[in-house]
């Protein structure tokens, strides 16, 4: 699970004021409220950890980073890890699946991995991770994730959905003025985010985020996807789909705890089918709508990238979600299709 975020003008006194054509909301009577969710005076459009997060979770990892959100340590040398390495008469490409949110534990990485880094001239992530691209991710994502004025989230749940919103919401001490102006996928994003941050898993300490910043004015560094291709995966979900993304995050949060204590060995030990069986499987059987929009679709644009490289000279290193490298039309199963041969590390 998958999957960021987002700043709005900021207004007196420290407000973020939104604006909607010629209209203007102070959110300054939000900040405090959302404190209760996640856990910070900060409201989360302008915090750097949470813009990250959104704009992970944009790549499709709303479920998927659920998998690959580990209590990981540093597996001992004999197991696989979740590099593969893909060779061509002239190139070669490291496919690592990332980690996007982590707790401190799982520093240092294997070696095998800060190996196959080194060796890398250039860096490619799903999409550009400097300051400058993460603020204007912020600020189309968070206009994408809130309701222009007179429309309000409980107009678009239904009896079920709000009812589970509403406990939540009570539970957390927060009133549900905190979230009425939200879209329900930006309500995801921001009650998992609450857990994984009281879990103690953050989003500055993910893999991508690591190498992003080893690789500053060090190594070429190139994103699969734009920003504009990003938010286009939330600004044309239907009002089904997302309602279906919060209740699933909501009927699953108690259980966010044990499921990353399962999917810590599997991804230590590079048991790319278990982590596929575990947390990506489900989302494919039970949304398949969400599945192909967030995964399907983007798996096939990441292969062909990819594909592109090995035709082309040097070493790349290309760091994508975990999610998208494994299982059924997967970015290693698509590349197996083409005749490359991915080898696990």
């Amino acid at each position: 699970m998958a999957v960021a975020i987002h700043r709005g003008a900021v207004g007196p006194g420290g407000s973020v004021v939104h604006e909607t054509g010629t209209r203007k909301r102070d959110c300054s009577f939000e900040q405090a409220n959302v404190k209760k969710l996640t856990g910070s005076s900060v409201h989360p459009y302008r915090t750097g950890p949470f813009r990250q997060l959104l704009v992970r979770i944009a790549s499709g990892l709303l479920f998927a980073c659920l998998a690959s959100v580990v209590l990981a340590q540093s597996p001992p040398v004999q197991t696989k890890t979740f590099l593969w390495k893909i060779a061509s008469p002239t190139a070669m490409v490291h496919l690592l699946g990332s980690v996007h949110v982590a707790s401190q534990d799982i520093y240092p990485l294997d070696p095998r991995i800060e190996s196959a880094f080194q060796r890398a001239q250039t860096l490619v992530l799903e999409t550009s991770l400097d300051p400058a691209a993460q603020v204007q991710a912020g600020q189309k994502l968070a206009a994408a994730g809130i309701y222009p004025p007179g429309d309000s989230i409980d107009l678009h749940l239904d009896r079920d959905t709000l009812g589970l919103l509403q406990q939540r919401l009570k539970k957390s001490g927060a009133p549900f003025t905190t979230v009425r102006s939200y879209r329900p996928w930006f309500v995801a994003v921001i009650v998992v985010l609450a857990e994984m941050q009281r879990l103690g898993y953050h989003p500055h300490l993910g893999i991508d985020t690591y190498f992003a910043e080893r690789a500053k004015d060090r190594k070429r560094i190139v994103g699969l996807e734009t920003i504009d291709e990003q938010v286009a995966l939330f600004s044309g979900m239907s009002d089904t789909l997302q309602e279906g993304m919060l209740k699933d995050a909501l009927t699953k949060l108690d259980e966010l705890g044990a499921l990353m204590a399962k999917a810590q060995s599997q991804w230590r030990t590079g048991d790319a089918k278990a982590i596929d069986e575990l947390m990506v499987a489900p989302m494919r059987r039970d949304f398949p709508d969400v599945f192909q929009r967030l995964f399907v679709d983007r798996n096939r644009k990441m292969a062909t990238a990819i594909e592109g490289y090995l035709k082309t000279t040097g070493e790349y290193f290309v760091v994508v979600g975990s999610g998208h490298l494994i299982g059924p039309e997967g970015i290693l199963d698509l590349l197996q299709a083409k005749s490359y041969m991915p080898v696990q590390q």
